[in-house]
């Protein structure tokens, strides 16, 4: 029988009760009070009329049963609008003496009292009514309580089961919804039983209900997990947490764990709470896509995306803890930056997608070329940090650095094409050059660009005065750019002689500085500045529009042409549009391109090897002249000599200057005179400065020659004051051996 059921039968045998009460109780009750009212007033009545015969009686004691008129008017002595009554006097024989009657209606109510002659009873008086009119009224008042039952009947047992049945109605429709709320989430409900021993003592746990997500999410039906041990059901791994279920229990405590489900590998976050005393129900989700989500975040917030290497907030993050243990420990840690060298041409050459391929496998040397407890993390564009503590006192970190530009240092295939990297690193040091982790990765910063400013591919520890020139080099950054705007940038031009004849066969257009402050400034101070920081495109461009110019301006005047030279560094070169911009420039001044020659240095060359031919071949259909500077400084290959379309290489001075003193040298200097011979190939040689150097070069075979022994590079009026006078008439330069002058004329290249 439903709970409602039982409630319903309650109420109405309660309601059936009350009104029963009702009906029977308050015409019982009219009744009685009446009745005893009425037997009181007859006793009354009885009691005065016995009174006035007792005092006839006294008065008369033998003949007062005889006076019947008398006793008559004693008996009819009553009120006007009296009741009808029956009143009678008696001997003590019970014989009738008076009697004053009115016809009463059964059933009747009689009140009776002695009469007493000197104490002694010698009769009484009677006086009845009759009970019908009580009756009558009792019977009304019996109708109106049957009313009242029915009424309250009604009130107490209709009112009260439409509420009841309204309340078990909501209760059934909340516990309906409840139900398919219940059956319907998504998280899985399991609802378990306490299992006392007869101690009291909690030692297992039974599974109860179910919800169908619980038996999705744990792949049993219900009959399979409803009666079950949930210690054995869920494994060892929730039988665990019993003892601290039970202890959140008694405390009220929110108690949450997360499980592994060992058949499919599910990981499980379980919630416990606790419906009554004895129960607990656990609240189940799989969390296996959240967690691996969560990881994906956590990686997308602490790794770098491409190479999957941590990034800036972790190694700072790991840098803290690293620094926080050399503290405790008194311990050294290491920080080494790397920056690949040329990136920014690389990137603006091959596109981005290409510089991210060479990144990825920088990357992967990079890894291979460490210990698994180093620390290697991407902190952006091309730049990677290299974290590891020294427990010892030595500071011997410079085979791993030079370790790890010898696995960085190599060409790299990238989409079917040879691209060359390096790097340069610069070192830092805990406690010794920072005391945190912004000093000492700001330290590393500036140790690297003093690596890059010797060159490159190569590495730097840091010492103090790095900050001033890291100051000094933000400065010179923003001078630069003023400078163009100012005009206070100027060319000046060297010679270059034929080493035969000693005629002049070209010149080369170098830049200089004049600053207003600091007077005049040579390139190897500004140039690698303006090279990584962009500055050298915009530069490189007002370069070969002004040597163009001149070159033009000269032939204006009626000066022989030659060949001039401008230099175009890696980052210019590598530019999409630079051939563009050399014939736009060409255009623009009108200068014959068959009189120009661009320099470029082997390594600018390197970037993209197919994408160079390419620029250089277009370059030569323009007629321009390719020269390879500084030959032999950098990765000097047979390869590349043959596939791209040069004209000249030019020896680095670096080989010139030490060859009367290293045997070294000369061999070096005789294998390029040699090799570019073999490749049909011209050979130029800058920094000639003794009549040695130049005995040697002539002997060798060497085809041009530029360096002070002929001229120092002149200002544009002096180069022209030069150009005059050797017009027609020949300047001597140089004194052979033997002691004859060698003149130097203009020669029509």
């Amino acid at each position: 029988m439903r709970r409602s059921d039982r409630i319903s039968r309650l109420t109405t045998t309660l309601a059936m009760l009350l009104s029963l009460a009702i009906t029977v109780v308050v015409p019982a009750g009219y009744f009685a009070v009446s009745y005893h009212y009425m037997q009181g007033s007859l006793d009354a009545e009885a009691a005065t009329g016995a009174a006035a015969v007792s005092a006839l009686v006294n008065s008369n004691p033998s003949m007062w049963q005889f006076e019947q008129i008398r006793l008559s008017e004693l008996l009819d002595r009553r009120p006007h609008n009296r009741t009808p009554e029956q009143r009678r006097v008696v001997d003590v024989t019970d014989n009738p003496v008076a009697e004053s009657s009115d016809f009463l209606q059964k059933p009747i109510l009689t009140g009776t009292h002695e009469i007493y002659d000197a104490g002694t009873s010698v009769g009484k008086i009677l006086v009845s009514r009759s009970l019908a009119p009580l009756l009558w009224k009792t019977s009304s008042v019996a109708v109106a309580a049957l009313a009242a039952g029915l009424l309250f009947y009604t009130v107490l047992r209709i009112l009260p089961l439409r509420a009841v049945r309204r309340a078990y109605s909501s209760l059934e429709e909340s516990e309906k919804k409840y139900r398919s709320l219940y059956e319907s989430m998504k998280e899985g409900v399991a609802l378990h039983r306490i299992n006392y021993d007869e101690y009291g003592v909690p030692v297992s746990f039974t599974i109860v209900d179910v919800n169908p997500s619980c038996q999705l999410l744990l792949g049993l039906s219900s009959e399979e997990l409803i009666g079950k041990d949930g210690s054995e059901l869920f494994g060892g791994a929730v039988a665990g947490y019993f003892p601290e279920i039970l202890r959140a229990a008694s405390t009220g405590e929110a108690f949450s764990f997360d499980f592994v489900q060992q058949a499919d590998k599910q990981r499980i976050h379980v919630a416990v709470f606790f419906p009554e005393t004895g129960y607990f129900a656990f609240l189940m989700e799989d969390v296996t896509q959240r967690k691996v989500n969560e990881e994906q975040i956590r990686r997308l917030a602490y790794y770098d995306n491409l190479t999957g290497l941590p990034n800036r907030a972790l190694l700072m993050d790991r840098l803290e803890q690293m620094l926080t243990k050399a503290r405790r420990d008194k311990t050294r840690v290491v920080l080494l930056f790397l920056d690949l060298d040329r990136f920014k041409v690389i990137n603006d050459t091959m596109g981005h997608a290409h510089g991210d391929q060479l990144l990825v496998q920088v990357a992967n040397r990079l890894r291979q070329a460490l210990r698994s407890s180093d620390t290697l993390a991407r902190i952006g564009g091309d730049e990677f940090v290299v974290l590891f503590t020294l427990e010892g006192p030595q500071l011997n970190v410079s085979p791993l650095a030079q370790h790890l530009i010898d696995s960085i240092t190599s060409v790299y295939p990238i989409s079917g094409r040879d691209v060359y990297a390096s790097t340069s690193i610069g070192i830092a040091t805990f406690p010794d050059d920072g005391g945190d982790c912004n000093s000492l990765l700001r330290c590393a910063d500036m140790a690297m660009y003093a690596a890059k400013e010797g060159g490159g591919k190569g590495y730097h520890f840091y010492s103090p005065e790095m900050n001033l020139k890291a100051h000094a080099r933000m400065e010179m950054e923003t001078n630069l750019r003023h400078a163009l705007e100012r005009e206070e940038f100027f060319l000046e031009f060297q010679p270059i002689v034929n080493a035969r004849d000693g005629r002049l066969v070209g010149a080369e257009a170098l830049l200089r500085w004049s600053d207003p402050e600091k007077g005049l400034i040579m390139p190897d101070m500004f140039i690698q500045v303006a090279e990584e920081s962009g500055f050298i495109v915009p530069l490189g461009e007002w370069v070969l529009r002004t040597a163009c110019r001149k070159m033009k301006d000269w032939r204006e005047a009626g000066l022989p042409p030659f060949r001039i030279s401008v230099n175009v560094s890696g980052r210019q070169f590598c530019q999409a549009n630079f051939t563009d911009t050399v014939c736009s420039i060409i255009r623009e001044t009108g200068m014959d391109p068959s009189f120009l020659a661009l320099e470029m240095t082997e390594t600018s060359l390197m970037v993209d090897v197919e994408a160079t031919a390419k620029a250089l071949m277009q370059l030569k259909e323009l007629d321009i002249s390719i020269v390879i500077d500084d030959f032999g400084a950098g990765y000097s290959s047979l390869g590349y000599l043959q596939k791209f379309p040069i004209d000249r290489i030019k020896i680095d001075r670096s080989f010139i200057r030490d060859l009367s003193s290293h045997a070294n040298d000369k061999a070096i200097v005789e294998a390029i005179i040699a090799m570019a011979a073999r490749l049909k190939l011209q050979v130029v040689a800058e920094g000639v400065e003794t009549s040695e150097q130049l005995d040697f070069l002539k002997e060798q075979g060497c085809h041009e020659i530029q360096g002070f022994y002929f001229h120092r590079p002149l200002s544009e009026e002096l180069f022209k004051t030069l150009l005059w006078e050797i017009k027609d008439h020949p300047v001597p330069l140089f004194a052979s051996p033997e002691g004859e002058t060698v003149v130097i004329s203009l020669a029509t290249c």
